[in-house]
């Protein structure tokens, strides 16, 4: 194999198809990457046997075909510390040459004929969504993934297309996040790991395009493809909570309250509480009136912020970190918060949009 390509733009395929090497490996090829140059195209691949990705990318000249596998680490921080320009690439057998100016690396890599296959999808299954609009889902609701939990299907995001309407859903027990979008397919769901997720997220923008993102699912595996960039991961499996019973309720109490606002006050109160959280904060609306006290070992706090409030008088204590990570995610100016009692599920939405919906759980004020 021989190749030359602009040093940036290896660089940045190898930062991001290095996320899915394993760290540690008992088949040493998955700490790596495979190098593939084929038909005037190089593809670099990360495969940990649950997440895989693929970077497609040009080179400036291709000069012979094939394949070898290095280190994910080593080979991306020699890349990373070239000269800018051009890198010159070239394997024979399994040593690597890497040269740029009068920088010469020589490092020994691993035949490709060892590194495992990415399983190839059908495209029986497959729809697509938005770039914008994708991120944006799981910006949303990624927040309420479970980090650890005795059902590993809620250490995902839930997919789930009904009447052409996509609903992504997360879940961790104390708190749910929901964003609803149209698409045009119908009757599908599935879960994703929050590591894809993660991983996948950071490679769309933000800024509204025509580019669209292909999901396709395949038995217990889905594949993300955005032109020149691909992830394929593991589905998780399991029965995952019915949100929609919990989200669903008939308020008997509703404020409208500015998002900011609110989200500055529970701010300060997190500044007194030193056990990660744990000490509620108490919230009484009543009034057009919101009363926000909080007492710890620390110290203690009061705030008070006009709202619009109908219903009778409620006291109600939650995690305030939980319900910052709403307001914040709700993504507006105003929002419409619901309750039936001090006890039962908060539901936090935008004003003048349905298309997402928080639940944060209340907690017993001792």
């Amino acid at each position: 194999m021989k190749f030359s390509i602009d040093r940036s733009v290896l660089s940045d395929a190898l930062v991001n198809a290095s996320k899915a090497s394993a760290v540690r490996s008992t088949i040493p090829a998955l700490e790596g990457v495979l190098i593939n140059l084929k038909d005037n195209v190089i593809t670099i691949t990360g495969y940990d046997l649950e997440l895989g990705i693929k970077c497609i990318v040009s080179p400036t000249e291709a000069i012979e075909d094939g394949e070898i596998v290095v280190n994910a680490k080593i080979f991306g921080e020699m890349i990373r510390k070239m000269p800018s320009g051009e890198v010159e690439i070239s394997s024979e057998g399994d040593n690597v040459t890497i040269k740029s100016g009068s920088v010469v690396y020589n490092v020994v890599g691993v035949s490709g004929d060892n590194y495992p296959n990415i399983p190839e999808l059908k495209k029986d299954i497959t729809f697509y969504v938005d770039e914008s609009v994708m991120k944006s889902m799981i910006r949303q609701t990624i927040h309420a993934v479970a980090l650890t939990d005795i059902k590993p299907v809620h250490m995902g995001s839930k997919f789930h297309i009904e009447n052409n309407i996509l609903s992504v859903v997360s879940v961790d027990g104390v708190r749910m996040a929901k964003r609803v979008e149209p698409v045009e397919y119908n009757d599908i769901d599935f879960v994703v790991p929050k590591k894809t997720l993660d991983e996948f997220m950071k490679m769309l923008s933000d800024e509204p395009n025509e580019k669209k993102i292909s999901v396709c699912i395949d038995r217990n595996q889905i594949c993300f493809s955005k032109e020149d960039y691909i992830i394929i991961s593991r589905l998780l499996e399991g029965n995952f909570i019915d949100y929609d019973k919990i989200m669903n309720f008939e308020e008997k109490m509703t404020a409208i309250v500015n998002a900011v606002d609110f989200s500055t006050s529970l701010d300060r109160t997190l500044l007194l509480n030193t056990d990660k959280y744990k000490c509620p904060v108490i919230c009484v609306f009543e009034n057009d009136e919101l009363h926000i006290d909080i007492k710890t070992s620390v110290g203690k706090m009061s705030d008070v912020i006009p709202i619009k409030y109908s219903g009778e008088k409620l006291e109600i204590a939650f995690n305030a970190k939980y319900m910052i990570d709403a307001l914040k995610n709700s993504e507006c100016d105003e929002v419409r918060i619901d309750f039936t009692g001090a006890l039962f599920p908060i539901r936090i939405r935008p004003m003048n949009d349905d298309s997402f919906v928080g639940i944060v759980l209340p907690v017993r004020n001792k």
